[in-house]
């Protein structure tokens, strides 16, 4: 069917599912900003000052949801404002779908105000970059963005928009949606049932593909049907496993040396939808110890193989592929092997989860809070069903230890790098499941960086709280810089002592400073009954 260009391209949003625009408005997107407007069921349009904020809304919003979400930039300026954020969703594989206003092309050989190469701009941050030149390309390119944005590898795709395009006097075409063809389990999965099955110290690293794909409770059954320990993928963006299970034993280290020393004890290891590991800083040697038997379960074919070698690599939808190999491990595996096995598992990973809980109750005092206990107190506050949003860094690292979550989607981080991304996406977390509990755990370096995001927060009324742990410094470079022999302080990282309860009531954000662990445990068990954005302060010493 035939239609204005701009109606055209709202008609694609709706059939995709997008109720709601993110974005900061500019000139060059005004024919799309009008169509909003003056369109009766067009998309909610909501706002950010800052693209930083406006692309880690999008974010939170499209992991909460599972399915894309959509972003409208600001020509070039407002394009590279916003890349910090496209690089953290396409680390994460986070599905979005962004554009930008490009000028007026009959003056743009002219090299007018706000133009720019978008497309190069764009291209090392997103999945894929395209430059419409022609409004009849323009429902095509759209479809084309939402297919390739799902697709695994999922991530972000980025179309360049003239602001004449939408003005034409024509009309287009919009073409059908075509549904995505349903992914079955992969094949070899028989092979992987005898190798795993046949291990007598079998492990799993969870990785954050299981958690986008939903395969959490596929993943429950493959570890209890032979008794493997399970550790999270370091640096995990998403719950993948519950942390409340006998057989979880945390998070491996993002360093290749700790991850051979985790996996030593075992002789045969199931990575499931984990990206090469995620390392951070640099060790000699590879991830993995010698004689380990490996099987790589992944939905995206290039991870096979790809930091290390797989004895069976295997490509299909996770969850799937995940109740069948379980399916198979009952009927390999002795039900009483596998009890045993997690009986031991329990009472060893117990006995670690108690020791940290006493190191940070022991560390209960008034403020300044000690890292150990603050975490303790966001990790034993946390409402029932809450959604934990974390960019605390070295706090988060501890908090980690802490939480007893099992409800998937309860714990997000990004590992893209970019700090700024815990306010915005703690906002679109919120928008996208009203009534479920929504806690942000923010370090103070990060939260400098998105601190636009709170007026959002606060226009949006989202019902989320902030807790910002404030320690002063760029603590995790410091740290490294001591690590590596550097001496002194590291130049750059003292960043003092911040009042964020004056910066959160000049967005119009309530705010309160946490006098005692005690208190800051209180505030958290709090946020469900929040009808509006809250902002905990909370002090920290070494």
């Amino acid at each position: 069917m035939a239609t204005r260009p701009a109606l055209a391209f709202l008609d694609i949003l709706r059939d995709e599912g997008v109720d709601r625009v993110f974005g900061n408005p500019g000139t060059t997107e005004l024919p799309f900003l009008a169509a909003l407007s003056e369109t009766e069921d067009a998309p909610e349009y909501v706002p950010g000052v800052h693209e930083c904020a406006v692309v880690a809304m999008a974010d939170g919003y499209a992991r909460a949801t599972g399915r894309p979400a959509f972003v409208s930039l600001h020509a070039a300026a407002g394009l590279a404002n916003g890349l910090i954020g496209l690089l953290n969703a396409r680390r994460s594989r986070t599905p979005l779908v962004a554009i930008a206003g490009q000028q007026d092309r009959r003056h743009l050989q002219q090299d007018p105000m706000l133009s720019g190469d978008l497309v190069g701009i764009a291209a090392p941050a997103v999945k894929a970059a395209y430059d419409v030149q022609h409004t009849r390309d323009l429902p095509l390119a759209l479809r084309r963005a939402f297919a390739l944005a799902v697709r695994p590898p999922a991530g972000p795709v980025f179309l360049s928009l003239p602001v004449d395009v939408f003005a034409e006097d024509t009309e287009v075409e919009v073409p059908a949606r075509t549904p995505a063809p349903p992914r079955g389990p992969a094949p070899g999965i028989e092979r992987a049932a005898v190798l795993l099955g046949d291990g007598a110290r079998p492990a799993i690293v969870a990785g954050d593909g299981v958690g986008r794909e939903d395969a959490v409770g596929a993943l429950v059954r493959v570890a209890e049907a032979c008794g493997a320990t399970v550790h999270h993928q370091p640096m995990a963006d998403c719950l993948d496993f519950p942390t409340t299970h006998p057989l979880y034993a945390g998070m491996l280290p993002p360093r290749h040396d700790a991850i051979r020393a985790a996996l030593a004890p075992h002789d045969v290891v199931l990575i499931a939808g984990a990206h090469a590991f995620t390392p951070h800083q640099y060790s000699p040697g590879p991830a993995l110890p010698p004689g380990l038997t490996v099987i790589q379960l992944d939905s995206d074919p290039d991870e096979i193989g790809r930091n290390f070698a797989a004895d069976a690599g295997l490509v299909g939808s996770l969850g799937p592929s995940l109740h069948r190999l379980a399916d198979l491990l009952r009927e390999r595996v002795p039900d009483h092997t596998a009890k045993a096995r997690a009986l031991h598992a329990g009472e060893r990973h117990g006995a670690e989860r108690d020791r940290a809980e006493s190191a940070a109750r022991a560390a209960y005092s008034p403020a300044p809070l000690a890292p150990w206990a603050a975490a303790h107190a966001v990790a034993h506050g946390l409402p029932p069903g809450a959604a934990v949003v974390e960019e605390a860094i070295t706090v988060g690292l501890l908090l980690r230890r802490l939480v007893r979550l099992d409800r998937p989607g309860s714990y997000t981080h990004t590992v893209g790098g970019g700090l700024g991304w815990g306010i915005g996406a703690a906002v679109g977390r919120a928008l996208a499941e009203p009534g479920r509990p929504v806690v942000a755990v923010l370090g103070d370096g990060s939260a400098l960086f998105g601190i636009q995001g709170l007026w959002s927060a606060a226009r949006q009324q989202a019902p989320v709280l902030f807790v910002v742990m404030g320690n002063g410094a760029y603590r995790t470079v410091q740290d490294t810089y001591a690590a590596m022999g550097g001496k002194g302080i590291c130049p750059g990282t003292e960043l003092g002592a911040l009042d964020f309860t004056r910066a959160a009531d000049f967005f119009g954000v309530p705010a309160v400073r946490a006098e005692s662990a005690g208190q800051l445990r209180e505030l958290v068990a709090g946020a469900a009954a929040l009808s509006g954005p809250l902002l905990v302060d909370v002090p920290l010493r070494e």
